[in-house]
């Protein structure tokens, strides 16, 4: 462990005890008995997610098989003055045997590589924890806590993995204009699902513009700066533009349509030259029973201008559920899927099918069919099955992933 593992607590709990002291300094030159009464009609939670994930891959003589319990206490104060605090712990157990690589980083790793990874270590640590101050128009967050930008294609909190991404950071947000909500985050350190920190100097901005009956538009400028020499091919700067919407038609028959374009660049002290772009494009139908859509996404690669890469997404989102493409190929990724969705009372199901291939080149990387239903029961547990099957051809080999869990919190 080095030393800035070994302080992360302690950096947390100052931090945490920092940013209580101001919220309570704040409200002390008004009337003290309020910061109490915040204190005492705050709101605690408890999450618990419990998750079996089994991996059959043909790289691998042995399966894998994780059986892991997340459980997540918080409490967020109420509002004085506008001001809050918030904090959260969070732990991950390893429920019976551990057979699986979980890509824990340093003492959090179980040394098992025979097995396939599921990225799920086994770990108690300080989640979220902050202070935060609200009005009509402004939002300012500041301490450790999840970010999720638009869907998560850029920045997100990873939220499928037992231990959640964080970000160390202040964030601003703002909706004093008129159908417009800008943000501006500062990032000093991401916290990763391994359980290690990356230190960063990056900025992540997003402004969202509604635009009435043609839909949502999004502008952002995503300017990653990591400060640790080893992470440095990372620091890139993209700029981009999406427009989501959708046309409500007669019989209950509505029109979606989403389209992005970004182009990306090396930046701060980034060793490699990338010169990527990134193209989304989804059209589809809804009925009141069905949804369709057709999706074509691509990331720009080739071996002399570099990939273009996403590191704060949430990745298990895109590109297949069986984790194949959560780093670009050097020849970049295109990816042909088909979604079908519904839902019937409690229940809802999603069916997918990927068509991946190089986006310079002509090599066929190979093809994936995701499976998903969700059911919530009349007792708000919350329960789900999922698979995703890969089918290898030009990239990795066959693998087969099948997840079932059960959710609940008060």
């Amino acid at each position: 462990m080095n030393r800035n593992d070994a302080l992360r607590p302690l950096r947390t709990l100052a931090l945490g005890l920092v940013v209580a002291l101001a919220w309570a300094t704040a409200g002390l030159a008004e009337d003290a008995t309020s910061v109490a009464d915040a204190l005492k009609k705050g709101k605690p939670s408890i999450n618990l997610r419990y998750r079996l994930e089994t991996v059959s891959e043909d790289a691998f003589a042995k399966d894998a098989t994780a059986s892991t319990l997340r459980t997540v206490i918080g409490y967020t104060s109420a509002d004085y003055k506008g001001f809050s605090v918030f904090g959260e712990a969070e732990n991950v157990t390893v429920v019976g045997n551990e057979l699986y690589n979980n890509r824990g980083a340093g003492s959090l790793a179980n040394g098992i590589t025979d097995r396939p990874v599921v990225a799920d270590p086994a770990l108690t640590e300080i989640n979220q924890t902050g202070l935060r101050y609200q009005n009509e128009d402004w939002k300012v967050t500041l301490g450790r806590h999840e970010i999720i930008l638009g869907d998560a294609r850029y920045v997100g909190n990873v939220g499928w993995r037992q231990n959640h991404q964080s970000f160390d950071a202040v964030r601003i947000e703002n909706q004093s204009l008129e159908q417009v909500t800008f943000s501006y985050s500062f990032v000093d350190q991401v916290n990763r699902i391994f359980g290690d920190s990356q230190d960063h100097s990056s900025h992540l901005i997003n402004a969202i513009v509604d635009t009435g009956r043609l839909g949502k538009l999004t502008l952002y400028g995503y300017l990653l700066n990591y400060r640790d020499p080893g992470a440095a091919g990372a620091s890139t700067a993209t700029y981009g533009i999406e427009l989501t919407g959708k046309q409500e038609m007669r019989n209950g028959l509505s029109w979606l349509y989403e389209l992005e374009y970004a182009q990306q660049r090396d930046s701060a002290d980034n060793p490699n030259q990338i010169d990527a772009d990134y193209i989304f494009v989804v059209v589809g139908a809804s009925i009141p029973l069905v949804t369709v859509k057709l999706g074509w996404e691509v990331l720009g690669g080739s071996p002399g201008d570099g990939s273009f890469r996403t590191p704060l997404a949430t990745l298990h989102k895109w590109n297949g559920w069986a984790d194949k493409f959560v780093a670009t190929p050097a020849t970049g990724l295109a990816d042909l899927h088909l979604t079908l969705t519904g839902k019937a009372g409690a229940l809802s199901w999603l069916a997918r099918y990927h068509d991946f291939s190089a986006d310079t080149g002509d090599a066929d990387f190979g093809s994936e069919i995701d499976l998903q239903l969700l059911y919530k029961t009349p007792w708000e547990i919350a329960l789900g099955l999922k698979a995703a099957l890969y089918d290898a051809d030009q990239l990795s080999t066959d693998t087969d992933k099948l997840f079932a869990w059960a959710g609940y919190s008060f």
